[in-house]
């Protein structure tokens, strides 16, 4: 599947709002054990569910507090500190959402959600007006992952399960988009969301080249070649500390840059290409996901002396590859 053509619907709860229950009931209980007791037993997942799907607050929590007198203020908070369960925006994902509207991609929103306390969270969480369209499971009674709720949203806004890539945190939910044609994604966190809408074509890759580098003998030199012929502009000359090595970048036009090093050491050849991935937590993600696959780790994530955070990979060639931050 490619971008042509494609709506993207996100789940809200888990994958765009950090929504748990425990954010409110650790304020209530002393305990972790009685307050995991209190939501395995009595505020159920499924309890919650059938709110989901059209039940009113007043009705569910009047017959919880019949069976459970006890607990009947712990039961009222659902409802009433609602929005203190859920803890913020997961940024990551937000950012997502935000690109791919600049990008003009078709959006919408397919939650299990009540429809009592959904409000709050359309009161709080701005991003929550760029979507085309919000379907919830209140409207129409049916809650994920019952296909049928699958082939209204479909109906509703008339599209195709095939033009669909739907994203949500359950994996039941992601079988049943799957069973009527969605291309569903499981999602674990904004990085690997990320990388599946770049390989959709969705969204443009961050990774880019950082610089290019080579060996030479006079630095001077070197540097003055490219000053003169490619009219780059060479920043101060770095010296090492530690060792006999010293550096300087030459930037060109459209940000590409070259960094010409000179050592004792080191014969005149290029040295290696520098890719940047975008932030330091980007550089370990990777560098562990390579390390996983049986790339070679030359050398892993470090702050050099000239201030880059990098690790250091051999390519299937042997190459060497910085990945900077």
């Amino acid at each position: 599947m490619t971008a042509h053509g494609c709506v993207v619907v996100f789940d809200l709860g888990g994958v765009l709002i950090d929504w748990n229950p425990r954010y409110l009931y650790r304020k209530l209980f002393q305990h972790e054990a009685e307050m995991e007791d209190f939501l395995a037993n009595i505020c159920t997942a499924q309890w919650n569910l059938q709110q989901d799907a059209g039940r009113s607050f007043t009705e569910a929590c009047a017959a919880l507090k019949l069976e459970h007198p006890d607990k009947a203020d712990m039961i009222d908070a659902w409802f009433e500190r609602f929005d203190e369960m859920m803890a913020g925006p997961i940024a990551g994902t937000v950012d997502i959402l935000a690109e791919l509207r600049e990008k003009e991609s078709p959006v919408y929103a397919l939650s299990n959600w009540s429809a009592e306390t959904f409000p709050l969270a359309q009161r709080r969480f701005e991003f929550l007006q760029w979507f085309r369209a919000i379907f919830l499971s209140a409207e129409v009674r049916v809650v994920k992952p019952d296909l049928r709720i699958f082939k209204y949203f479909c109906e509703k806004f008339d599209l195709r399960p095939e033009q669909i890539i739907y994203i949500d945190d359950l994996q039941h939910n992601v079988e049943a988009a799957r069973t009527i044609g969605m291309h569903a994604i499981r999602f674990r966190d904004p990085a690997s969301l990320r990388q599946e809408l770049v390989q959709l074509r969705l969204l443009a890759s961050r990774a880019h080249i950082e610089h290019v580098a080579a060996w030479v003998l006079d630095l001077d030199r070197a540097s003055s070649f490219y000053e003169r012929w490619f009219h780059a502009a060479s920043t101060p000359e770095y010296s090492s500390k530690m060792r006999e090595f010293r550096s300087r970048f030459l930037s060109l036009d459209g940000g590409s840059r070259l960094e010409l090093m000179v050592s004792p050491q080191e014969a005149p050849r290029q040295a290696h290409i520098a890719i940047s991935v975008g932030s330091r937590p980007a550089v370990d993600r990777l560098v562990k996901e390579m390390e996983q696959a049986g790339v070679q780790i030359v050398s892993g994530p470090r702050v050099t002396g000239d201030g880059y955070y990098e690790a250091v990979i051999a390519d299937s060639e042997g190459n060497l590859v910085e990945i900077t931050a």
